[in-house]
C-alpha cells in the first residue's frame, strides 16, 4: 500500500491512515514517502514512480488536484499489473471540492471517497481482493 496526496498543511494524515489501516486488518507493507521538513521531495519524482508500480493500491487522501489520480487511474486501466488508486478527499474543503469535481468528469466510474476511514476502507478492500487474484489463478 502506498499513500499518495498532499502533506502541506496536514502532514500527519499519513500517520492516521497507517492507524486506521491496521484497525481494518491490514498487515501488509505500508509506504509512506513523505519525509518531515522536505521541501524537495515534490521536484523528486523517478523514485515516486518506480516505487509506485511496485505498491498493490495506491491511497491517495487530499490529492493535489485531479492529474495524479487520472494518470495513476489510466495507468492502471492500460495495465492491471500497476496498482489501483483508490481516492478520497475531505469533505468541506475548497480546492478538494474542485478535485472532486473535476475527477468526476476526468474518471467518471472512479469514486472519491470521504473521510479518510471510508478511503482507508476501500484500500484494504482492493489490496485484499488483488492479494486473492494473485494466490488463485484459476479464480481468474
Amino acid at each position: 500500500m502506498m499513500l499518495t496526496g498532499a502533506s502541506t498543511g496536514h502532514p500527519h494524515w499519513q500517520s492516521r491512515a497507517v492507524s486506521l489501516l491496521a484497525e481494518c486488518g491490514f498487515t501488509g507493507v505500508v509506504l509512506d514517502p513523505f519525509v518531515p521538513n522536505d521541501t524537495e521531495l515534490p521536484w523528486r519524482t523517478g523514485w515516486l514512480d518506480r516505487a509506485e508500480a511496485m505498491a498493490d493500491v495506491l491511497l491517495s487522501w487530499r490529492p493535489l488536484g485531479p492529474w495524479p489520480v487520472v494518470r495513476a487511474h489510466r495507468a492502471y486501466l492500460a495495465d492491471r499489473l500497476r496498482p489501483p488508486v483508490v481516492v478520497g478527499c475531505p469533505p468541506a474543503v475548497g480546492w478538494q471540492e474542485a478535485t472532486r469535481r473535476c475527477l468526476a468528469m476526468d474518471v467518471p466510474g472512479l469514486t472519491v471517497h470521504s473521510p479518510l476511514a471510508a478511503t482507508v476502507e476501500e484500500a484494504v478492500a482492493r489490496s485484499a481482493a488483488r492479494t486473492r487474484r494473485r494466490r488463485c489463478p484459476a479464480a481468474n
